[in-house]
């Protein structure tokens, strides 16, 4: 017999993941930043995505899909609130240090900090929902 529940979890866990690892990639492996990565972009036609009025938008995209991957887990899956909650101060911490300028070192630490954190908080998130039991029918599996 199908497990009605498990469509529900990979879509949630798809979302979590997606919305991590593209605010990684947006931040993390930022073409302003690393001036190879915006030579191929710019190789491959690309080059638009050079832009910060381009990065800024796919970024905040991205972190909208990885906190809306971690409310629906937590709304439909594990009921634990804590990943949801840090999930947010990451983004936050992580939108800060990349686009709001306090101290070089102290966006330094708030963008890859925000980012870890991001992606701890993605796979604690995921660690969750697999041990969670979400339905009578699934405790009887």
């Amino acid at each position: 017999m199908k497990n009605p529940t498990k469509n529900i979890k990979t879509k949630s866990s798809l979302w979590a993941t997606i919305g991590s690892f593209g605010s990684a990639l947006t931040v993390g492996l930022c073409p302003i930043c690393i001036p190879a990565i915006g030579a191929f972009l710019s190789t491959i036609g690309l080059g638009f995505l050079i832009n910060e009025t381009v990065l800024k938008p796919i970024l905040l995209i991205f972190l909208g899909i990885a906190l809306f991957g971690y409310f629906w887990s937590y709304l439909k899956e594990h009921k634990n609130i804590l990943p949801l909650i840090i999930g947010v101060i990451m983004a936050v911490a992580l939108y800060i240090g990349r686009y709001v300028y306090i101290n070089g070192t102290l966006n330094l630490i708030l963008m890859y900090g925000g980012l870890t954190g991001i992606m701890v908080v993605s796979i604690w998130n995921w660690r969750l929902r697999k041990n969670s039991k979400s339905c009578a029918l699934c405790e009887n599996i």
